[in-house]
């Protein structure tokens, strides 16, 4: 997903891109009947009082969903146990990360025991001090228990508690844990490039066409304009400046020799851009409709996106677009054309916002 923020510093372009993991437990190099500790940053994650076992059937309770290995909770009889001294005895098996993930589901095995009770805890916090959701089940030897967590308890959190102590110290309440699901977002913020022509020095009433080059693109039948009220339509968003069509009214006009006379106002660059909106002013008419397209190439041939807007005067109507609409695009037109020779096209833009 993708996202407009507004910063201290100006406005960013957010993207999350989630992504599902599993953990089956396979990696450690195991033989039938070795343990270890789990050490911390597997996964992603800091592990307490979590090993993992590859069972050979001395303890048949103990099964694997996916390969030979699982992990397990290491000290649930409540004895202290070498190497795991991480927490008490009798504590839950734990796992935190300090970015936030959601626990989507899990496959469990009792080790020693049918009607093994498990709760499973969820906190917003590495400490464990927000809780925001608990889930209670049973599980059997030899079982394989498929349990599914609700993302709306289980969702951006932090810290997962999987705790089978009964509080019985006679007890043994040993579990095993195999494919761990969970899903992570990362979150990228990228500066927006917002083109206002305000920096484009022009008397009131004055205008000049975009050099190529301008804010780092090319630019085709495109001029500034600052208006001044002759031209009641052009409305400007910010500053004094806008950009416009150039020859929209179908004849040739000096210093925009650079298409037909007609054609769409075009922004290209070698680089791919995104183009995430603007604001948009109709000069003579109401309901003017513009054609925005997008191309993945400079030349126009492989079209992304269109849409089409419509424009009325004396209003600078602020639009955006999806935010992977006009994605990965090297050239992006605006066509207002409607065929007729009579009419007279012309339209404005500011703010153009692009990363």
């Amino acid at each position: 997903m993708n996202f407009i923020v507004q910063t201290p510093n100006g406005l960013v372009f957010q993207s999350s891109f989630i992504a599902s993991q599993s953990l089956d437990f396979e990696n450690f190099g195991l033989s039938g009947g070795e343990e270890r500790r789990i050490d911390n940053g597997y996964g992603g994650f800091n592990w307490v009082q979590a090993g993992v076992y590859q069972p050979n059937g001395a303890i048949p309770g103990y099964v694997a969903s996916s390969g030979q290995t699982i992990a397990f909770i290491a000290e649930a009889n409540n004895n202290q146990v070498a190497g795991y001294e991480d927490a008490a005895p009798g504590s839950a098996l734990t796992i935190t990360r300090q970015e936030g993930f959601t626990l989507g589901s899990a496959i469990f095995s009792a080790a020693f025991r049918d009607g093994l009770g498990i709760t499973v805890r969820a906190y917003a916090d590495e400490a464990g001090q927000v809780l925001t959701g608990q889930t209670s089940f049973t599980v059997d030897r030899a079982s394989q228990a498929g349990i599914s967590f609700d993302p709306a308890l289980f969702g951006n959190i932090r810290r997962v508690e999987f705790d089978s102590n009964d509080g019985t110290a006679t007890t043994a309440d040993y579990f095993g844990l195999d494919d761990l699901v969970f899903t992570t977002t990362t979150l990228t913020s990228r500066p927006i490039t917002t083109i206002s022509f305000d920096d484009l020095a022009l008397d009131a009433g004055g205008e000049a066409p975009i050099a190529n080059g301008y804010a780092g693109f090319q630019w085709s039948q495109i001029g500034a304009y600052r208006p001044d009220g002759t031209l009641p339509g052009y409305t400007t968003s910010s500053g004094s400046n806008l950009g416009f069509i150039a020859e929209a009214a179908g004849g040739e006009v000096a210093g925009y020799g650079d298409a037909a006379a007609g054609s769409a106002a075009v922004i290209t660059r070698d680089d791919e851009f995104t183009f995430l909106g603007g604001s948009f002013s109709a000069t003579f008419r109401d309901d003017l409709n513009v054609v925005v397209r997008g191309f993945a190439d400079t030349a126009g041939t492989v079209l992304v996106a269109e849409r089409t807007i419509s424009l009325d005067r004396g209003v600078a109507e602020a639009l955006q677009f999806l935010a992977d609409e006009f994605a990965g695009i090297r050239r992006l037109e605006f066509d207002s054309n409607d065929g007729n020779g009579a009419t007279r096209d012309y339209f404005g833009f500011d703010d153009l916002l692009f990363v």
